[in-house]
Formats: C-alpha cells, sequence, structure tokens
C-alpha cells in the first residue's frame, strides 16, 4: 500500500514541478534556517552543563544598595565552610585587576607570547568544576606557584611534549613569577570561566595579598562557589546567607558605612541568566535565545504555510480524484494517508535539499557568530533530523490531507467548485500569518539598525576615534613607561599620551566609598576609580567643566588630589560651581583619608550605553593602592595607521626589549561592549531576508493559481476594454489588503517586543513613526513585486487563448 502512495506521490510532484518546486526549496530553506538556528541555541545552552554534580554548585552573589555583583570578599570562602555543614566544598576564582593580559615566557626555548583569560584559584578549584585533564589531576592546584595550562597554551609553548614540571616565568607590572606546570586541560566544554590558565592563589606575587585580605566590607573582587552536599535545599541555604554575613561581617560593614545582602546562582544558570557587576566574562543572554528559537519556530512554519497553501489552493486540480477514490471504495483514511505520505515525501526531499545548503552555509554562520558549529553538536543529530521532516511534514500536509479528503465524490465529479469560503479565508489567514511575521522582524532589523547608529554616533564625552593604546603589562614597560611615552611625543603623529590603569572600553573593576564634607561614613557614594596620567582628561578630550586638570607644577597632586564627573558631585551633595576646592573622605584599613576636588568633568561614557553614567572619580595618587598604570593611550594624527604601527613598534623594541609589542584602538575596544547587538542584527537581517524570500514563494505561487484560475475572467475583462493596469490592480489588490492587514496586526506586537529590547539599554532611540511606515511601505513594495509579475503576465495574455474553448 506504501509503495503505491509513494508512486502516486512521486507522480505527483513530477507533474507539477513549478509548485513542487516552491514547496521543497521553501521547506528546505525553512529547515535550514532552523537548524542553523537551533545549533546556536544549543551551543548557548551548553555552558557549564559538563560540570559534575553542577547542579549542587552555586555562585554567591550581593547586592548593595540596588545593585547586583557577582564578586564578594576575600573572607567568605572560609566562613562559608566554617560556619555551613552543608557546604561540600568552597573556592575562589580571580581576575587580577590590571593583568588582563599575562606575558608568559618559557626560558629554554626563549618563546614568549602575551595570553588573555588567566585567573588564579584556589587549590579546591578542581574538587569544584569538572576540568577535562589531558595531564595531571584535581591536585593540580595544591602547591604554591603552580598553574595549568589549555592544551593550546600548552602547545605553544611545548608542541605536543608532556609539560608537567615544566617551568613557565609570568611577567606581570609588578615583577617575573615562576610557575610550575602542573597540568593541561582540554577546551572542549564549554563555560562562563573562558580560561586559559588557572594559577594557584597560593603564590608569590599576588598570595601575600590575599592572604593579608581579612575585612569582609572591603576588596569585592573575588568569585566565590560552593558545592552544597547532596540533599542540601539551595533556598534554605540561601535564607541564611544575609545573617551569616552579619555575624561575621557586621563589624566591618558598620565601619564602612554600608550593607549588603547575598543571594546564590545555580551554576548551569550564570551564562545565560546573569549580567550583574564584575561578571567573569561577557555573558550571553537567555533573552536572545527566546528571540532566535522564535525566529526558527516561526520560518519553519512560514515554510508549512506555503505548503498547506499551495496544496488546499490546487484542490480544484484533484478533487475529481478525490471523487473517483471515493467512488471506486478509497476510505478516508486511505486518502489521507495519501496526502500525508505526499508531504512526507516532500518534505524528504527538502531535507535533503536542506543537508545539503547546511554543509554549504554553515561556515559563513560559524564566522558570522564567530563559533565552530557542526551538525554533530546536535544530540542525536540524524533521530532529530528525521524527527523534524516528520513534524514538518506532518505539520505542512495535516490540514490539506483532510481538506482534500472530505470532498463529497457526488459534488466534485459534478464539477462545482470546491474552493469553499472557509478555505479561502483559511489560505487568507495563513498569509496574514506568514507576512504579520515577516513584519515583525524587518521591524525589528530597522530598529536594532537604528539603535547601532545611535551609540555609534552618541556623543560620548569624550574622543574614542584615532586613540591607540598600547598595554603595559610587563615589569619592564611599567618601569620604561614614561620614558617611551616621552620617546613617542616627538613623533609628530603623536598629539598627546597618556597613562591609565583603565580607559573607556573595558571594564574598570575598581571602586572605592567616598563621603563629603559635613557627613559621615554611613553616607558614602560608590564611586568608580581611575588611576589615570596627567594628561588623561586631554588626551580623551574630555570636557574640564570647573577647576583645573592634573599637573606636575603642583606636588600636592600626586598625594591627596582628585578629579571627579558631574554624576559623582551631584551624589555627594555638592553643586558643581562650589565643588572645586572642597574635601571628600574614604577610609581604609581603620585610617581615613583625604582628597581634594581640583577639578569636575563633564559625564562621559567610560561604560557602554546599556548603563547610566555613574561617579566617576580620576586621580594619579597611588595611596589608593590601586593597580599599576597598565595602558598607554596615544592620540594619533595620521591616516596611514599601517605606517605608524611600525614606528610604534620600532620604538617599543627599542625600549622594552624583552617586552613584546601589543596594540589595539580605542574606538573598537569600546564597539565590543555591543558585539550581542551586532550579531543580532546581522542574524535577524538575514533571517529576516529568508522569511520574505519564504513569504514570497508562497505569494507568488497563490497568486500564479489565482492568475490561473481566473484566466478566463481576465479574457472577458480584456475582450469588454479592461486595461493591463485594471487588470493588475484586480490580481494584487486582495493580496495587498491582506499585506495590509498584517501590518496592523504586526505594529502592535513589533512594538512591545522592540520596546522590551530597547529596556537593555539606559539610552536608547525613541520607537518612532518611521519605522513603522519604512516597514509598512517595504513589505508592501516586496508583495506587489512578488504578484506584479504574475499580474502583468496574465494581463498581458491573449484572451483568444483563454475564450477559444468557450
Amino acid at each position: 500500500m506504501f509503495q503505491s502512495y509513494f508512486k502516486i506521490g512521486w507522480r505527483n510532484l513530477l507533474h507539477n514541478k513549478g509548485f513542487s518546486f516552491i514547496n521543497v526549496f521553501g521547506l528546505a530553506i525553512g529547515m535550514t534556517a532552523c537548524v542553523l538556528i537551533m545549533l546556536y541555541v544549543v551551543d548557548e545552552m551548553s555552558y557549564d552543563k559538563h560540570h559534575k554534580d553542577g547542579d549542587r554548585v552555586y555562585r554567591i552573589a550581593s547586592e548593595v544598595k540596588g545593585e547586583k555583583y557577582v564578586a564578594v570578599s576575600a573572607p567568605m570562602v572560609e566562613g562559608l565552610k566554617k560556619d555551613f555543614p552543608e557546604v561540600e566544598q568552597s573556592t575562589r576564582l580571580l581576575r587580577f585587576p590590571g593583568a588582563d593580559k599575562m606575558l608568559l615566557k618559557e626560558e629554554k626555548s626563549q618563546k614568549q607570547f602575551f595570553e588573555i583569560n588567566a585567573f588564579y584559584v584556589d587549590s579546591t578549584f578542581l574538587q569544584v568544576f569538572t576540568y577535562d585533564l589531558k595531564f595531571g589531576d584535581i591536585n593540580a592546584l595544591n602547591e604554591p606557584n603552580t598553574i595549568i595550562l589549555s592544551e593550546e597554551i600548552a602547545a605553544k609553548f611545548f608542541e605536543n611534549e608532556n609539560p608537567i614540571d615544566q617551568v613557565l616565568k609570568i611577567t606581570l607590572p609588578f615583577g617575573d613569577f615562576n610557575y610550575t606546570v602542573k597540568g593541561v586541560f582540554r577546551t572542549n566544554k564549554k563555560s562562563h570561566i573562558p580560561a586559559n590558565m588557572l594559577l594557584s592563589m597560593n603564590n608569590s606575587d599576588v598570595g601575600g595579598w590575599v592572604k593579608n585580605l581579612h575585612n569582609w566590607a572591603n576588596n569585592n573582587v573575588f568569585h566565590t562557589y560552593v558545592k552544597l552536599k547532596q540533599g542540601t535545599d539551595p533556598m534554605h541555604f540561601e535564607s541564611k546567607l544575609t545573617k551569616f554575613l552579619e555575624r561575621n561581617g557586621g563589624e566591618d560593614f558598620k565601619a564602612a558605612g554600608f550593607s549588603k545582602s547575598l543571594f546564590i546562582q545555580p551554576l548551569p544558570d550564570i551564562y545565560l541568566h546573569s549580567d550583574y557587576g564584575f561578571e567573569v566574562a561577557p555573558n550571553g543572554s537567555i533573552k536572545y535565545l527566546y528571540i532566535f528559537f522564535s525566529i526558527a519556530v516561526f520560518l519553519l512554519l512560514i515554510a508549512c504555510i506555503n505548503f498547506m497553501n499551495l496544496s488546499t489552493a490546487r484542490s480544484e486540480r484533484r478533487a475529481k480524484e478525490v471523487g473517483l477514490r471515493k467512488v471506486i471504495g478509497a476510505e478516508k483514511h486511505a486518502l489521507i494517508s495519501q496526502f500525508l505520505t505526499e508531504s512526507i515525501l516532500m518534505s524528504v526531499l527538502a531535507l535533503l535539499l536542506a543537508f545539503l545548503l547546511i554543509q554549504l552555509t554553515i561556515p559563513i554562520f560559524n564566522q558570522l557568530i564567530n563559533k565552530q558549529l557542526s551538525l554533530i553538536q546536535l544530540p542525536n543529530v540524524y533521530f532529530w533530523l528525521v524527527g523534524l521532516t516528520i513534524i514538518t511534514g506532518l505539520s505542512a500536509g495535516l490540514y490539506p490531507a483532510f481538506y482534500l479528503s472530505s470532498f463529497k465524490p457526488v459534488t466534485v465529479l459534478k464539477g462545482k467548485l470546491v474552493n469553499t469560503f472557509s478555505g479561502v479565508m483559511i489560505r487568507k489567514g495563513l498569509v496574514v500569518f506568514q507576512f504579520t511575521i515577516s513584519i515583525v522582524l524587518i521591524l525589528g532589523a530597522i530598529l536594532i539598525g537604528d539603535q547601532m547608529r545611535f551609540l555609534a554616533n552618541t556623543n560620548l564625552g569624550f574622543n574614542k576615534n584615532q586613540k591607540i593604546v598600547l598595554p603595559i603589562q610587563t615589569a619592564e614597560a611599567n618601569k620604561n613607561a614614561e620614558v617611551i611615552k616621552t620617546d613617542l611625543l616627538t613623533n609628530s603623529q603623536i598629539i598627546a599620551a597618556t597613562h591609565a590603569s583603565s580607559y573607556p572600553g573595558i571594564e574598570n573593576i575598581n571602586d572605592m566609598l567616598f563621603y563629603a564634607e559635613g557627613k559621615s561614613i554611613h553616607e558614602i557614594v560608590d564611586i568608580s576609580l581611575c588611576n589615570a596620567g596627567n594628561d588623561y582628561i586631554e588626551t580623551l578630550d574630555i570636557e574640564l567643566l570647573h577647576g583645573r586638570g592634573f599637573s606636575k607644577e603642583f606636588t600636592s597632586d600626586d598625594s591627596a588630589a582628585v578629579v571627579l564627573n558631574e554624576a559623582a558631585i551631584k551624589q555627594l551633595g555638592y553643586t558643581e560651581a562650589n565643588s572645586v576646592g572642597k574635601n571628600i573622605y574614604f577610609e581604609w584599613q581603620g585610617k581615613k583619608f583625604t582628597m581634594n576636588i581640583i577639578g569636575v568633568v563633564k559625564d562621559y561614557h567610560f561604560q557602554s550605553l546599556h548603563q547610566e553614567i555613574k561617579p566617576m572619580a580620576l586621580t594619579v595618587s597611588p595611596i589608593f593602592g590601586s593597580p599599576p598604570m597598565s595602558y598607554l593611550i596615544l592620540d594619533t594624527n595620521t591616516t596611514d595607521y599601517a605606517n605608524l604601527i611600525v614606528l610604534l613598534e620600532k620604538t617599543w623594541k627599542k625600549i622594552n626589549s624583552d617586552s613584546p609589542f601589543a596594540y589595539s584602538f580605542l574606538d573598537e575596544d569600546f564597539q565590543k561592549s555591543y558585539e550581542k547587538e551586532e550579531l543580532t542584527l546581522t542574524l535577524i537581517r538575514y533571517f529576516t531576508l529568508i522569511a520574505i524570500v519564504i513569504a514570497c514563494l508562497g505569494l507568488f505561487g497563490l497568486a500564479s493559481f489565482t492568475a490561473e484560475q481566473r484566466v478566463k475572467e481576465i479574457g472577458i475583462r480584456k475582450v469588454l476594454g479592461s486595461s493591463v493596469s485594471q487588470i493588475v490592480m484586480l490580481l494584487s489588490k486582495d493580496f495587498l489588503k491582506l499585506v495590509v492587514i498584517s501590518f496592523i496586526i504586526a505594529s502592535p506586537i513589533g512594538y512591545y517586543v522592540m520596546m522590551q529590547w530597547l529596556q537593555g539599554f539606559a539610552y536608547h532611540v525613541n520607537v518612532s513613526w518611521w519605522i513603522f511606515a519604512l516597514a509598512g511601505t517595504s513589505a508592501l513594495l516586496i508583495a506587489l513585486f512578488t504578484i506584479g509579475f504574475q499580474s502583468v503576465r496574465a494581463a498581458f495574455a491573449n484572451p483568444v487563448n483563454s475564450l477559444k474553448s468557450e
């Protein structure tokens, strides 16, 4: 029986090549897009799913004055293990400020490379997190000054050799330190901790500093994790954390003038659900995954709708076949089976074409999203693809199968029309659904593009253009920082230069709690801190509103001077006009320090426009215990950057012979804050185009069938004097009405979705009327162009050909 269904189905496909092509190609594009998006979604959802007992691992996070942070103080880790019997193990991770790039050197081979994503961790780290160790074991970090490397880093220095017990010299701005390699891990699993190296926190560089941190309120830079014992209720554990903090750190918080509460984050949820202060690295977003998953489903639905519409629209051609089959005894379930077989056959052909398209497009897709995805990443990929094919075939063919099998043989054999009102309305409804989704995607693409232009063109309060940043990440470079700055300023292409511990475009994790004159420590303001050079304000072209900037002529600048932004002045309770000359205070390790406000700068965006401008303090004073000047920022005036970079490298190597040269552009670093949005815009543009192509394929098929159905009517109208434009309008107006209805439905949906997305930005564009006008006009023009080809073709047809049989 199935063989008969298959033969009939195959013959029907060959007999209706044009409609078969539209259906198969539309389904193939929809399936290709769906699979590509699902590959991305599955990859994003795979983060931190590989850890043994990962469902029992939680990160300790805090909330202070409504702001949430994911790093806490140093003593927390031991306190948790001591006070909570339900804690099986606890561990910390430290991303040391000012050392985002580490210089590693192997003495024997003299190989040296700058590497990123190095983290200091406790010896218990590998007892909480699961790493696929190629060499070494979970005790690899028990000894002082030990390190484990990623497979890629190990290969750079030791190629295919076992590197255990080899020594690497790590050069930091404050000295050189030897580490013994005790392990190598594979990077075949995804984690919110993108580690290339894990260094023992028990070491000779930061170890002493860490051991002396006993204050529960200060130095909140440690990412702290706990593994709870089997059977522990995490919510009950969380409910006891704030009291635990008050019990152990109450005096410290009282002295610091603030309080905080604690909460926990399940390890598997961190990557997609956490976007708080001091994240280990930029995370993904569950919001964007929902968007992409919805697009995948809707693209497949649009493709299925094409099949449903074209199958039911062509029902007249198969009506007599259905009637004859019923007359000779075919039962309804047999007819349904026949049509579903045809549908699944078409879906199988679409799958084969989709498989080819996936293989062709996945390298391009990987380049767009900066990942290395492949079909094997989908669990049970072939089962998944077969399931997708069957679901697609059934979804697309179920309604046409029941619709066609419901025809009454007496009616259809008499040649009466079978396109019922309900059938026509369902087809129109499906077209409206297709274009509603397409218009929502068009609206989204336009708005995201507008927001990205806004982000690129907004006045940031400083000049990010033509700025080159040289990282000062070694002791040698730090020692020679002033020398190289002076040398470079002799070059006419360098307008200005300054040193800084951070700059706009990278995360600044340094802050200090200040309070104003006449106030107490209980009225503190959390102010971000940047250790800046004398020329920082001028080099970045930040507007000075009151007072002055830093100068070597004022020796007090090196010990007690501070420049604040408008936001800091406002929160401290001063007014801009009278703030210069006032003092602000902070307390550090039981001592009270005084800083004098020498200037006020206009608010500038040292963070991305996702966040409101926060209080900022600039200082050249080293008394804060702040990190060294980790960057040299150059303001340039050139169009020949290739030549300038060569000159910079030559000068650098002349002065810093043992430190590799590296550079970046400040505007590019700042733009990296919007990588998620840029990726979203790119993907939505492509998938909007795919949705439009699929919808237009269906519209083209329906327009073709409509023109074919009304060929005699068109012939009569032309004989009676109707013009080509009147015929075109006659055939187009019904479809254009559907697009207008789609626009009316899509507009409020699009508005809601766009407003939800814009809430992720503190500064954003307004949802203007022109966005809707452009989206609606685009949809109408696309539909008109699609329908117009068939309409014009039908309008120009010779009426004699259509009427000669009458």
